[in-house]
């Protein structure tokens, strides 16, 4: 087959994020396998033949703590020495440095953070000297790390870690004009600590955001929270700052004993760098690069790619297969696959120039590849595992493919600010190479508009996708590029992030409709909650105002009727959220008797199967309200630990049930909240429903439609929904952790279900 790209000179087209200064961005890596890559050390002296190791699987970076402490050993005085080594063995092997200040200083603020003004001032200084004795090397900068959890002493005070990262920046600029600097380097995503960080105005200083997204789950359930953080940076920044880039900076999974297996530790290495490239994050630190000690059953000892002798394991080998096999590609769409859980991600490698005639040659051997996996937790381990297929030229999709590697469009997710405000870190989609593909490439929003798409000149129309007045987090819309009028191959959905999103939530509680509207960007909103009738009167109706800086608004409303259509509404009479529709029954027994009173509470050990044992619960009124509460007491020694509140005779579930509610009141233990039930076919459902790390009440949602995240097992085991469905434990707590157990209370109330109509 004759190759879509002729005998023509090909201009490199650098696609950069706007963000960051222009003397500074180009520190950062583009999305190309594997500029970005790297791995988290605890060494500025490597062992004999580590270097070399190292070297081998190819890596771009280290993250490595340059620590005050051993710093500055005499006050004002900095000994950079094994640092200078160590930048000096990177530079060998093609890697840089990514450097962490950090830690107490004995001589100051008696060893704890600094916290006060001539703590901060120390370490501003070191910062400063810091910076300055770097500069030119390629360096780049975190201050401190996991600020948000015990790294900071003697406690966690966001308020602290803002005013030093302030004084840092300003310091490590005054050492180094162009010193490209990150913060806070949080454990997990911390939304509280980042709004106290970001409201200082800090990210007008910043060159990108570092985040530790570790977890227990699968790496690409980050998306969401990368998708967060980029609506929160966009509400906090200015306007030339709002694609600020977010870095993954520390994130591993441990092979400890009743962690992860060294398979699935391979297969989440590969995965967390290619999903953080389709996630629009370039620079990803994997956590581990060896094993920190010897011991298989402590959990800080297996991170590593490498065993302490510097032997392989899996992970390694996985990496250094990835990069072999891809060096040189980059990132350009992720395709759309048959379900969501399938990831297809596009790699195209610039073709190579060859000859020295008149006119370059352009050989585009091999220049195009897909890496392809599944998320489903059930499918076969070959399924899971990152594939990766070298599209030949000959292949009969290679021209289709080649076509659509040349275009342009957004990574990561997309900002709404408003109606039809849309921030990208490139708003203008465009064709990477070819003008030979400007006649012949369009692009439009699926059922909006269409256009061709073009080089990177500052005319023509950009591809936008419709507004909406929906202020839900999130929406998502699609995109068709057409090559000779011909469709190329789909591409996932497009996601963009609500800077000012509401999301409302309403059961019945006792003899009254509560409704929780959360507002987690704390912007101001003025509107009204309206309940209409089957003839679309209004039934009720209740103010909504909700001032600049509150998070949570609850109210309540009359029941009227059991028949909910249920709007939200804003000062100018525009519907602000989808409709709350449906029918609200309480869930009750068989008997219909009061479903608490017919539920036992259940210890299991170590899942073996046995009946377990019981535990006592208590009914008792609640808060004042006209209902009745299930309260239960746990407690977790180490190990695998969980309850089941579930009912001792059996309960269906209604066939036209489409979730069932549940009003919990939390103690801030961390606990995880589930719960089971089972379809015709005896397969088992464990929807995940967050985590016990609130105080008061919340609604937890359950939705019966297969569609909540979570394992499943048994009968059909197809993850579809095979009604009639039945309960077997309308609530399972797990241990907040399995290597120290943890104890706390929980309360259950007013268990209902939202029914079609």
């Amino acid at each position: 087959m004759k190759s879509v790209l002729p005998r023509i000179f090909l201009a490199a087209a650098a696609v950069l994020l706007i963000a960051a200064a222009p003397d500074r961005i180009n520190l950062l890596p583009r999305p190309r396998i594997p500029d970005g890559f790297g791995v988290n050390i605890h060494f500025t002296d490597p062992k004999p033949g580590e270097m070399e190791r190292f070297a081998e699987a190819g890596f771009k970076w280290v993250r490595m703590d340059l620590g005050w402490a051993g710093v500055e050993k005499q006050p004002g005085k900095y000994d950079f020495s094994a640092f200078d080594r160590l930048v000096g063995h990177l530079d060998k092997v093609g890697a840089r440095a990514y450097f962490i200040l950090d830690y107490g200083h004995p001589r100051y603020d008696g060893g704890l953070s600094p916290h006060t003004p001539e703590g901060r001032a120390a370490f501003a200084a070191y910062a400063r000297a810091a910076a300055a004795h770097f500069k030119g090397r390629g360096v780049i900068w975190e201050i401190w790390n996991e600020p948000n959890i015990s790294f900071w002493k003697p406690k966690p005070n966001a308020d602290d870690y803002t005013k030093l990262a302030n004084a840092t920046v300003d310091a490590l600029r005054g050492g180094d004009p162009d010193a490209f600097v990150m913060a806070p380097a949080s454990s997990q995503f911390p939304w509280e600590f980042f709004e106290t960080l970001f409201a200082s105005g800090i990210l007008e200083k910043l060159d990108a955001v570092s985040v530790h997204p570790y977890r227990e789950s699968n790496p690409e359930t980050a998306a969401d929270d990368y998708g967060r953080l980029r609506a929160m940076i966009a509400r906090y920044a200015s306007p030339g700052r709002k694609m600020l880039p977010i870095i993954s900076g520390e994130w591993g999974y441990s092979t400890a004993e009743k962690r992860f297996s060294e398979a699935e530790q391979a297969r989440y290495i590969v995965r967390e760098y290619l999903s953080n490239l389709a996630n629009g994050v370039n620079l990803s630190i994997f956590y581990d690069w060896k094993d920190d000690g010897p011991d298989p059953k402590e959990n800080e000892h297996r991170f590593g790619t490498v065993r302490q002798d510097l032997s392989p394991k899996p992970s390694f080998l996985a990496a250094k297969n990835l990069i072999q096999t891809l060096r040189g590609y980059e990132f350009r769409h992720r395709l759309k696959g048959e379900s969501p859980s399938e990831w297809r991600l596009l790699f195209a490698r610039p073709p190579m120039l060859l000859g020295t005639g008149p006119g370059p040659v352009v050989q585009p051997r091999e220049s195009i590849a897909i890496v392809s996996w599944t998320t489903d937790p059930k499918a076969s381990e070959a399924s899971r595992t990152p594939s990766i297929r070298l599209v030949k030229p000959e292949d009969p999709d290679a021209e289709s493919l080649e076509a659509l590697a040349t275009a342009a469009l957004w990574t990561g997710p997309l900002v709404e600010q408003g109606r039809g405000a849309i921030t990208a870190p490139d708003p203008s989609p465009r064709i990477y190479r070819p003008p030979i593909y400007a006649p012949h490439l369009t692009a439009r929003v699926l059922g909006v508009h269409q256009f061709p798409l073009r080089l990177a000149d500052p005319g023509g129309a950009p591809l936008t996708p419709p507004p909406s007045w929906v202020r839900s987090p999130s929406r998502e819309f699609e995109v068709e590029i057409r090559y000779k009028d011909r469709p190329l191959p789909a591409l996932a959905p497009f996601k963009i992030w609500r800077i000012d999103p509401l999301e409302l939530a309403v059961a019945p509680r006792g003899q009254v409709y509560q409704a929780t509207i959360k507002n987690p960007s704390k912007l101001p909103f003025e509107g009204r909650l309206v309940s209409l009738g089957p003839d679309r009167r209004e039934l009720a109706t209740v103010p909504v105002s909700i001032p600049e800086g509150e998070s949570e608004r609850k109210l309540t409303l009359p029941i009227e009727s059991q028949d909910v259509n249920l709007s939200m509404r804003d000062s100018y009479e525009t519907p602000v959220l989808e409709p709350i529709l449906g029918r609200f029954e309480p869930i009750r027994g068989l008997d219909r008797s009061e479903v608490l009173d017919g539920v036992e509470t259940i210890l299991h050990v170590e899942n073996k199967g046995q009946a377990g044992q019981p535990v006592k619960t208590t009914i008792e009124k609640s808060d004042g309200r006209d209902e009745r509460v299930l309260k239960v007491d746990f407690q977790f020694d180490p190990g695998w630990r969980y309850l089941t509140v579930h009912p001792r005779k059996p309960l269906p579930i209604p066939e036209n049930a489409r979730e069932a509610l549940l009003w919990i009141k939390g103690d801030g233990s961390n606990a995880y909240l589930r719960c089971r039930f089972t379809d015709k076919t005896g397969q088992t459902f464990q929807p995940d429903l967050g985590r016990l790390d609130f105080k008061g009440w919340r609604l937890v949602s359950i939705p019966l439609d297969g569609s909540a995240k979570g394992g499943r097992w048994g009968g059909a085991d197809d993850g579809a929904i095979h009604r009639p469905l039945a309960w077997d434990s309308l609530l399972l707590l797990d241990s907040p952790d399995r290597n120290k157990g943890g104890a706390g209370s929980v309360v259950i109330a007013s268990p209902s279900y939202r029914l079609d109509h």
